[in-house]
């Protein structure tokens, strides 16, 4: 089986219109037949990825007294601090072993109220959410053109979005994991379509066809993976594939760091199966539903 693909955006962005047709092509492929690409040229602001890095793992660094004062303010906007193995991706496993910090587009403010002790952690958040924002509307322009959707299909639906930034820390595994226990356990994701920023240390992989794919850690590059509001509106065109965070086979005692940009559409639209993606040989394979709704209730079962 092939790997996971890799794709250059930047003639979506700059190209002429036979390039942007290859690279929409390219990304309908990838999406359709492994749910995740590595995406390069996806834009994106130059040193912010070294910034979120820094600042990621100075707050993990943080006494575990202080993370805890940054507790979670609900589960509809999940933001907040969460400890290893609180939170359940696989609801039938042991708890994920992780730490996280989230923070929705809903609740910038908490920032404030939270006084994070870690010089410019604030901006750099903050950054990150606009950055990721502007990156993942320009990538589901060639998405909806893939389809033989109007380009602003899905951007209209975006307005204002309702995205989240997670900093996540695999810290070393100290003892023995409890069985079926993972990093992060086998899920999908629940948006439109998901950024992940890796570091160096692998384990992220996919579930393709039955068989787990590694997904490479490859510079210069960003995961995208389609999430399960793409699915539905595509009909299952975009796969939002299964995946998990396992555990390596050799050197548990290394950390793994990533952040991950959840770009999730406005909380009151009702998703419902595109038009060129719907008909008589493709019947619908999902009723309509709103975004916020379906987002709460996935969100509810993690805890």
């Amino acid at each position: 089986m092939p790997g996971i693909p890799q794709v250059d955006f930047g003639p979506f962005l700059g190209g002429d219109a036979a390039a942007r047709r290859r690279v929409a092509a390219e990304i309908r492929a990838a999406c359709s037949e492994f749910g995740f690409l590595n995406v390069a040229n996806l834009p994106l602001p130059d040193g912010l990825l070294q910034r979120v890095w820094a600042r990621a793992k100075e707050f993990f660094a943080l006494p575990d007294e202080v993370k805890a004062a940054i507790g979670r303010s609900d589960l509809d906007v999940i933001s907040g601090y969460v400890g290893v193995a609180v939170e359940h991706l696989d609801t039938r496993q042991p708890g994920d072993l992780k730490e996280s910090f989230s923070l929705n587009q809903a609740s910038l403010e908490l920032l404030d109220r939270w006084h994070i002790p870690v010089a410019g952690f604030r901006e750099t958040v903050l950054d990150l959410h606009e950055a990721g924002a502007r990156a993942c509307a320009a990538l589901v322009q060639a998405m909806a053109f893939s389809l033989g959707a109007p380009e602003d299909f899905f951007v209209d639906k975006h307005a204002p979005h309702a995205s989240t930034v997670r900093f996540f820390h695999y810290p070393p595994v100290e003892h023995q994991p409890g069985a079926g226990q993972l990093r992060a356990g086998t899920h999908t994701d629940y948006g439109t379509v998901t950024l992940v920023f890796q570091d160096s240390v692998e384990g992220l992989e996919a579930l393709v066809d039955g068989r787990w794919l590694t997904v490479p850690v490859v510079p210069g590059t960003v995961t995208v993976n389609v999430a399960d509001l793409l699915s539905r509106w595509t009909n299952g065109i975009y796969q939002s594939a299964k995946h998990r965070v396992a555990l390596p086979d050799t050197d548990v005692k290394q950390s793994r760091y990533s952040t991950v940009f959840f770009y999730n559409p406005n909380s009151k639209v009702t998703v419902r199966c595109m038009d060129a993606c719907c008909g008589a040989d493709r019947p619908r394979q999902y009723p309509p539903i709103v975004a916020g709704e379906f987002l709460r209730q996935r969100r509810a079962a993690q805890y």
